[in-house]
């Protein structure tokens, strides 16, 4: 195996699913990258020959393999294949053959992540579930509004509508814009210049404080639902429901020749018996009796002797056809009972009666994080499971989400978890083909463009076509929003947080500022022509956070730089620092 005589290169074990994104993405920082990938395919050596890396076929976790990619001097590994037990069997190898390489890992498995955290130090142990989920999460709630703590210090991006025409640090003087979309103009512009004029109607993403946005008048706050008990009616509804969704026909056919045949006894015998005193039975009295006597207890407080022949005859009549019904009813009930999952029928309860709540399709890694986030957050949450998650089913139940198993594509698992109903639907399953048939089939039942439907799509190009193409709903790309925490990572820069305005993905980074430095000497004026500064912490200023700085402030080390911008433009800028 060719040996690779780099230093301070990064090697990238997997090149499949987040790990290509981040190859690309690694590979316009500048920085030497090595990918391990045993199987890949034709095209995946195309790609990487594109992106002008150094391939090496060999298995990540062989002598052979380190030796060639020469870790030893490595500034960073990436660990990112589809494999935990195989990231974390790679880390270690690594840590063994270099004590001061960054280390970054991709992990599913909370637990196992937190205990590796200290062999990948100074690196990174990242959950691609975790770092998208806030992603989908505001798309389905159809929220515009982020929260982003950087250091301690709250700062919200939030969307505002232009009140009337002006230059944008006129209408906002104390907020950094970070997108303009002009109506007008048919133009969305990413980390537009404080000069450039809005006009009345577009809409403008700002960043700030809390502070600073109530300064000019808004309120933005990002507040949590409470969650309501729902009213006794609809609870009784809701059982009523689930009660019409355990049986089926022929007990609900017994069971109304029954009921019909206890009417027909409570009018016979309300007006037909004779109390002994000459009296007619009571309402009350012929109910009991019938009771009594189709349940067969039979205690001999009310009789029959001294009651006219057809009378008698009747109630013979009862006791055999109420005795039968019983049994065949009882059977019935028995069966649809014992064939259907309990616990399936106690989610359709909740199913049934729900309305203005988060559908979530898809109990993996991704769906399982998003559902509990919606949930913390108040919202009341349906998930529509095809088989996927079922050791995550318990938990979701035990936290009030009715869990639905069945084929989300149907009509009839729709109708079940009230799509129709829902304020926002989430899309999550592991596969894009799943995911895309979902998306089509939910759009003809929810036909209110209101409504979010939000579809889980691994590659950013294919989530662009199918926003641009098929009108389906918010697609959001897992490697586009997880790619840039583990270039970051194995940069040694802090990723503080990734969203969406609109269709342009943007992440939020800190950067110190070192000596000699491409940082060293500029000020922020020039660094805004694609990012934004919204905070500089002076090293000589006891760590005072300047938010936003002016714009002639000029950089020196040891100051911490916060920036906002589209990822391709900080991953892009930042290495270079």
């Amino acid at each position: 195996m060719t040996e690779v005589t780099l230093r301070g290169h990064v090697v990238v074990y997997g090149f499949r699913g987040v790990g290509r994104r981040v190859v690309k993405q690694m590979a316009k920082t500048g920085v030497p990258v090595v990918v391990l990938q045993p199987d890949a395919t034709p095209a995946e050596i195309l790609a990487m020959q594109r992106y002008q890396v150094t391939y090496l076929p060999g298995f990540g976790q062989s002598s052979e393999s380190l030796d060639a990619a020469n870790v030893a001097e490595a500034s960073a590994a990436i660990c990112v294949t589809d494999d935990d037990l195989l990231n974390i069997e790679i880390a270690l190898l690594v840590r063994e053959r270099s004590s001061r390489i960054r280390i970054v890992v991709q992990m599913a498995n909370a637990a196992v992540g937190r205990a590796l955290q200290t062999v990948t130090q100074p690196g990174a142990v990242l959950n691609v579930a975790e770092l998208a989920s806030l992603s989908f999460v505001e798309a389905a709630i159809n929220r515009t509004t982020h929260s982003l703590d950087l250091d301690g210090r709250e700062f919200i991006v939030a969307t505002e509508a232009c009140r009337r025409t002006g230059a944008l640090d006129e209408l906002w003087p104390a907020l950094s814009p970070l997108a303009l979309e002009s109506g007008s103009r048919g133009r969305s512009v990413a980390c537009p210049g404080r000069s450039e004029e809005a006009e009345e109607g577009d809409r403008v993403t700002l960043v700030g404080t809390p502070e600073q946005f109530r300064d000019v008048g808004l309120d933005v706050s990002v507040e949590q639902r409470t969650r309501q008990r729902r009213p006794l009616r609809s609870r009784v509804r809701e059982s009523l429901a689930a009660i019409g969704g355990v049986v089926d026909r022929p007990f609900r056919i017994a069971f109304g020749i029954l009921a019909g045949l206890a009417f027909v006894s409570v009018v016979i015998l309300r007006f037909g018996y004779t109390e002994p005193d000459g009296t007619r039975m009571s309402l009350l009295d012929a109910i009991y009796f019938t009771s009594e006597t189709i349940a067969t207890v039979g205690f001999g407080d009310f009789y029959f002797r001294d009651q006219p022949d057809w009378l008698r005859i009747w109630a013979a009549a009862l006791i055999l056809l109420g005795a039968t019904l019983i049994a065949v009813s009882t059977a019935l009930l028995t069966n649809a009972l014992v064939t259907r999952s309990l616990a399936q029928s106690l989610g359709r309860q909740r199913l049934t009666g729900m309305r203005d709540h988060i559908v979530v399709i898809g109990l993996g890694t991704v769906g399982i994080k998003v559902a509990r986030d919606l949930h913390d957050l108040g919202h009341d949450v349906a998930i529509i499971d095809g088989g996927e998650g079922q050791r995550f089913i318990p938990e979701m139940r035990s936290l009030g989400m009715p869990v639905l198993i069945g084929d989300a594509t149907l009509p009839e698992t729709q109708a079940d978890a009230g799509v129709h109903r829902a304020a926002g639907i989430a899309i999550l399953t592991s596969s894009d083909l799943t995911n895309l048939d979902t998306g089509l089939s939910v759009r003809e039942v929810v036909r209110d463009p209101s409504v979010p439907i939000v579809l889980r799509l691994f590659g950013k190009n294919l989530a662009r076509v199918v926003k641009e193409n098929l009108e389906i709903g918010i697609p959001r790309s897992i490697a586009e929003l997880a790619a840039p925490w583990f270039v970051g990572a194995a940069l040694g820069l802090e990723t503080m947080g990734t969203f969406y305005v609109g269709e342009m993905p943007f992440i939020a980074v800190r950067v110190s500022v070192h000596s000699g430095g491409r940082f060293e000497g500029r000020t922020v004026r020039r660094l805004e022509d694609h990012v934004r500064v919204i905070g500089v912490r002076r090293a000589d200023d006891d760590g005072r956070l300047q938010c936003p700085p002016p714009g002639d402030l000029t950089f020196r080390p040891g100051d911490i730089v916060y920036l906002i911008g589209q990822y391709e433009d900080l991953v892009d800028l930042l290495p270079r620092t």
